[in-house]
């Protein structure tokens, strides 16, 4: 028995002696080793916003330049958008897929305290009209105040402060993209009709065109009885599972985007089968990356 106890004794020392792991403190927000961030307060929006970068594997010794993708509205946008991207960017690797230009993501996604919190401020963001009752609804639903109608002041952050911020710290060049879902699908299409300067490449992904009783439907229409054409490359889909409210609208767009003679804007949409609007996030991002940056087959 004594030698027993020795023997447990002895093993207690070693084991006390050996190297303790050592952990880092826990740290709040995005940790990825290719993903930097930072913080900003917006004076178009008032809003605060977080800014996540993600950077190609090789950009500390490239010394090149790269396209980037701007993703507002919220956290899971932007790592649908980088999940998309590192999992197409493998497929040369694994004989899986064509290659697809390097880039770099951007997230700006508001900082919230908790979903419902994101819920009322991202609709001042990303809608473009103002629609009290469906504000006054949302008010209700999201048991806080909610404000609509400030896309245009959204769009002047971009422009003005994140955009400004990126290409002045980032070997950036000048084709960038917008990628949004949901509202943010709205906001982006309201871009396209917007500003021909600033993005040439977005995706709008199930977007809720039944705003303000499809108010955007109105400004596209007047868009192109104007002699305006849209610009760029673009991807729009859907889920067919969103009901009436969300398929309507969208089949109803894509029915008057057939331009002719428009050398200058391609695009690609498609609705995907069996997908709602919580589903289809992943989808769409993924195919939308794959139409925007990854080498089209030839059309025969």
């Amino acid at each position: 028995m004594r030698w027993i106890l020795l023997i447990l004794l002895l093993a207690g020392v070693l084991l006390r002696a050996q190297p303790q792991t050592q952990f880092q403190p826990k740290a709040k927000g995005l940790v990825l080793a290719d993903v930097e961030t930072s913080e900003f307060h917006s004076r178009f929006t008032g809003y605060e916003y977080r800014i996540y970068v993600s950077l190609p594997k090789n950009y500390a010794t490239s010394g090149k330049r790269y396209p980037v993708l701007y993703v507002p509205d919220a956290d899971f946008a932007f790592d649908a958008a980088r999940t998309a991207y590192e999992t197409i960017s493998i497929g040369p690797s694994l004989r899986l897929g064509p290659p697809i230009d390097e880039l770099i993501i951007v997230g700006v996604p508001l900082k919230i305290e908790n979903t419902l919190d994101w819920a009322r401020k991202r609709l001042y963001d990303l809608t473009p009209t103002v629609n009290e009752e469906a504000t006054a609804a949302f008010a209700k639903q999201f048991e806080g105040e909610v404000r609509s109608g400030g896309a245009a002041g959204f769009l002047r952050a971009l422009q003005q402060e994140v955009i400004p911020y990126i290409e002045a710290n980032y070997r950036t060049t000048t084709d960038r993209g917008l990628a949004g879902y949901s509202l943010g699908g709205l906001f982006t299409f309201w871009v396209m009709l917007q500003d021909q300067t600033t993005f040439a490449r977005y995706m709008v992904g199930s977007p809720s065109l039944w705003w303000d009783n499809a108010a955007i439907l109105k400004a596209e229409a007047a868009f192109a009885e104007a002699g305006k054409k849209l610009r760029g490359k673009a991807y729009f889909s859907v889920g067919s599972g969103e009901g009436k409210m969300m398929l309507d609208p969208f089949r109803q767009l894509l029915a008057t985007l057939t331009t002719p003679n428009n050398s200058d804007f391609r695009y690609d949409s498609h609705i995907f089968e069996g997908s709602d609007h919580l589903s289809g996030v992943a989808g769409a991002f993924s195919a939308a990356m794959k139409y925007l940056y990854a080498p089209q087959p030839a059309k025969r």
